[in-house]
């Protein structure tokens, strides 16, 4: 393949997928031009977040989106809808949200013709170019039904989280809109490149063919050991979104039990912010909101100051990139052990793991442990720092996918 088409969420125009720019450096090795299209950017004017290696272009072609016609589309929505309806183990779920289903699909349509337009202006030959959905949701809809509508010849995608696991996402809330047509994008993606074990697993255990379904780790750049303690005040750091998901606010209630002086520092920002703060009943615990911060200055952060112990609470999660930068630190983590992060944090190794409906005593013990115990800390340290090295480098993972997905015939 001379070309790629990488489909990503709002990359590069905002900082949430900041791990997608570690991965352009060794696609570009592979292929002659990578295009990114932000699949999810519909705002005007906005500011390119990134400084883009050569042979990146970004096309930003929600600007020209044009609705698709409702007779095209509704006829392959039906047959679509009741197939998935077949697969589905939310019957009544699905069957009330039809019209988001609809939505969903009358949107993606209409992308897809957009893109297929694109294509044809650059002159790209069908058989020149690879379509990557960098996440399993609304942009591999889009190529899932070019394929089924014989547009494109197929695509391959990552699978994260909440874009995999679907129906188990309600281990949050029942509520929670999961990206509809699941079905109709594993039967029709090339390969699909789960981020974790446990997450190949699942596709496996769904009916995927395991022909199709590859594991290939995301990574971080190596910034280096951040320096050892050297008596300073025991501090933790979070780095998430603030919400009912990542559940930050229970590591302030844990540190207000044992009242013990503690620094607590939390990168990132969300709807439940002051339920943060409020947590916090101990004048023995501090703690600084740094709100959104850029990769870059986290990781200089790690890089320059002492950090003790790195915390992950969240109810559900696939196989976090906020651990893995902590690891590459040597820096100790507690996390709860959900779907693939036994896979990053091995309990008594580099960290302790805690079930998702951890008590308060098992949350208040491991914390203990890693204050009270310096030996114990420290091995884990040196442990943290090696299992990065093995399986999390950001070079040498990209690389290998690169290569992998550059030689693959459609």
């Amino acid at each position: 393949m001379k070309h790629l088409v990488l489909l990503t969420k709002q990359f590069p125009f905002q900082y949430r997928e900041q791990y997608v720019a570690h991965e352009l450096e060794a696609l570009t090795t592979k292929f002659e031009k990578v295009f990114i299209y932000p699949h999810d950017h519909y705002r005007k004017n906005d500011t390119i977040c990134f400084d883009l290696p050569p042979g990146v272009e970004v096309i930003d072609l929600n600007q020209s989106f044009i609705p698709a016609s409702r007779y095209k589309v509704v006829l392959p929505f039906v047959l679509s809808f009741f197939r998935e309806l077949i697969g589905s183990k939310r019957k009544w779920y699905q069957v009330k949200a039809w019209r988001r289903f609809y939505s969903a699909f009358a949107t993606q349509w209409a992308l897809g013709n957009t893109l297929m337009a694109w294509q044809e202006r650059q002159g790209v030959a069908r058989g020149e170019v690879l379509y990557y959905s960098y996440w399993m949701s609304a942009s591999a809809l889009c190529l899932s039904i070019l394929k089924q509508r014989n547009q494109i010849d197929g695509f391959i995608t990552r699978a994260h989280s909440v874009d995999l696991y679907h129906e188990n996402w309600g281990l949050l809330r029942q509520e929670h809109a999961v990206p509809p047509f699941r079905c109709l994008k594993e039967r029709s993606a090339s390969v699909i490149y789960s981020i974790s074990k446990h997450g190949h697993d699942h596709l496996v255990n769904r009916g995927v063919d395991s022909k199709r379904c590859r594991i290939s780790y995301l990574g971080v750049a190596d910034f280096g050991m951040g320096p050892e303690s050297n008596g300073e005040v025991f501090t933790i750091v979070t780095c998430s979104g603030i919400d009912d998901n990542k559940r930050i606010h229970l590591l302030g209630e844990s540190l207000s039990r044992l009242n013990r002086e503690v620094r607590w520092i939390h990168f990132g920002d969300g709807p439940m912010r002051q339920q943060a703060h409020n947590s916090i009943t101990s004048e023995y615990v501090r703690f600084e909101c740094r709100g959104q911060t850029t990769n870059h200055d986290i990781r200089e952060f790690y890089k320059n100051e002492v950090v003790h112990c790195f915390v992950n609470l969240s109810i559900v999660e696939g196989l976090p990139v906020s651990i893995m930068e902590a690891i590459s630190h040597g820096i100790p983590v507690i996390a709860t052990s959900v779907y693939g992060v036994p896979e990053i944090v091995i309990d008594g190794y580099n960290g302790l793991s805690l079930p998702v409906t951890f008590s308060d005593k098992q949350i208040d013990t491991a914390l203990m442990t890693l204050m009270d115990d310096r030996k114990i800390r420290l091995l884990m340290r040196r442990n943290a720092r090696e299992h990065y090295t093995a399986h999390f480098n950001a070079s040498e993972n990209y690389m290998s996918f690169a290569t992998e997905i550059a030689a693959i015939k459609l």
